[in-house]
């Protein structure tokens, strides 16, 4: 991809980010109004709220550079992926689900995202023709459980799946993480940026906003590893290296009141 075809996408993405953020915002007192009294569709509500969060995160840093906004924007998006765990404990978590808490960089929420497994079935999460194995390999990867997420890349690299070819590049990564190869990483990601391959993998059917952006599962484990230590370094634009830092706010606020009340560390189920 050329640099100009490049930027006319970045320009795109972020006009489409912008006007869906505005709709979302058109519509935000409705959202709220649903949520805070339990009428209407909540679950719905809470994911229009979501969508929101992570629009302002993206325009914060895309369009105003401001660093600090764009985490605390990212934090929103996080708790309440968190807060939607609250109402179906079992529901679909893929990796992607863990960019707003790791842009966050607010510790109890990766935590909590972390340590997380009540939607994985557990011969599912075990199966290496499952996409529950791929989004397992993230929980892993973030606790740092090396000799387990070696042992599962090792078994899925020796024994590929067609259904699952286009995640071999994320194993890559997840072996060269678990045996601290800061080269393997970066040759890894590397590939998952490169322009044919991020073609295909920066437009799943859940990047919409992010898609002409960044690459959302090369942000995500990138991230990782500077968590652990390796300061990982990638020529692509679609990983900003200003968001790679672990550098927590000072403080975060929940905007909405339901959010305040809210506490992370409560049961599920």
């Amino acid at each position: 991809m050329g640099k100009t075809d490049n930027t006319k996408d970045l320009q795109a993405g972020i006009a489409h980010v912008q006007a869906h953020q505005q709709v979302l915002s058109d519509n935000l007192e409705l959202f709220l109004k649903h949520v805070q009294n339990g009428t209407g569709d909540v679950y719905s509500c809470l994911l229009s709220l979501r969508s929101h969060a992570a629009a302002c995160s993206l325009v914060a840093w895309s369009v105003n550079r401001d660093l600090g906004l764009f985490k605390q924007w990212s934090y929103v998006e996080g708790k309440l992926s968190r807060i939607l765990f609250q109402q179906q404990p079992r529901n679909w978590y893929p990796a992607y689900l863990l960019l707003g808490p790791l842009l966050s960089d607010h510790e109890p929420l990766i935590n909590w995202f972390a340590h997380y497994e009540l939607p994985f079935d557990e011969s599912r999460a075990d199966d290496i023709s499952t996409a529950d194995f791929h989004g397992y390999q993230a929980l892993l990867a973030i606790r740092g459980d090396w000799d387990l997420l070696e042992e599962r890349c090792l078994r899925i690299l020796n024994n590929p799946v067609t259904a699952q070819k286009k995640y071999e590049i994320d194993h890559r990564f997840y072996l060269a993480l678990a045996r601290g190869d800061l080269g393997g990483m970066e040759s890894a990601l590397e590939e998952l940026t490169s322009p044919k391959i991020a073609r295909v993998r920066n437009v799943e059917q859940a990047f919409g906003f992010t898609k002409k952006l960044i690459g959302t599962h090369a942000v995500i484990y990138a991230k990782i590893a500077w968590r652990h230590g390796y300061r990982v370094q990638l020529s692509s634009p679609f990983v900003p290296v200003e968001w790679l830092p672990v550098a927590p706010l000072a403080s975060y606020e929940d905007p909405y009141d339901f959010m305040k009340n809210f506490d992370i560390n409560m049961p599920v189920g």
